[in-house]
């Protein structure tokens, strides 16, 4: 049986009209769909090895430095290690499965391989130290209330565009000159 389409007129040329449309709807939800997940990046959201609470550990005492140990001196604020961990999780606290995760990694001798979430390009240079303690601001300005979530994140707070990083220095009344963060 041969195909049948619209004609130039838009008349019906036979059954297979119906065959068209549908593709076409399709072909225009699935274009729709793939746009969807490339704006709101619904496809890169990145598990973390272990399930940390910030809350918990924060409710008993934890400072940020014990974790991110470089967030006051350096530029990347730094991860935490086993070492870091095995301090408090050498033996069992909890029920939590995750805690036998950190001995496991701790027994093979490896680190905890946590997915960095936050990356700036190679031309723009952020220091944590600079922001933190030189500026004064709380880790919550660019990563929310961390301190009260129960899961690690799995994608960024916030995406650091150029536009919300000139947008702060000039609410701060910071230097938005060029090259204070492009090098």
């Amino acid at each position: 049986m041969p195909r049948r389409f619209l004609n130039l007129r838009g008349e019906n040329r036979g059954p297979d009209s119906r065959a068209m449309k549908r593709y076409l709807i399709g072909f225009i939800i699935g274009i729709f769909s793939i746009a969807l997940f490339i704006r709101f990046g619904l496809g890169s959201k990145a598990e973390q090895p272990i399930s940390f609470n910030h809350k918990k550990h924060l409710s008993q005492g934890m400072e940020c430095n014990a974790c991110h140990a470089y967030y006051r001196e350096q530029t990347f604020a730094g991860m935490p290690t086993v070492a870091v961990c095995m301090e408090c999780h050498e033996d069992a606290i909890t029920e939590h499965p995750d805690e036998e995760k950190i001995r496991q990694f701790q027994k093979r001798g490896e680190e905890i391989p946590w997915k960095r979430l936050y990356q700036q390009p190679d031309h723009v240079f952020f220091s944590h130290r600079r922001h933190v303690v030189l500026a004064g601001m709380e880790c919550k300005s660019c990563h929310g209330d961390i301190g009260q979530s129960e899961k690690p994140p799995t994608k960024p707070w916030m995406k650091m565009k150029m536009q919300w990083c000139t947008d702060c220095h000039t609410k701060t009344k910071a230097n938005n000159d060029c090259l204070a963060c492009h090098v």
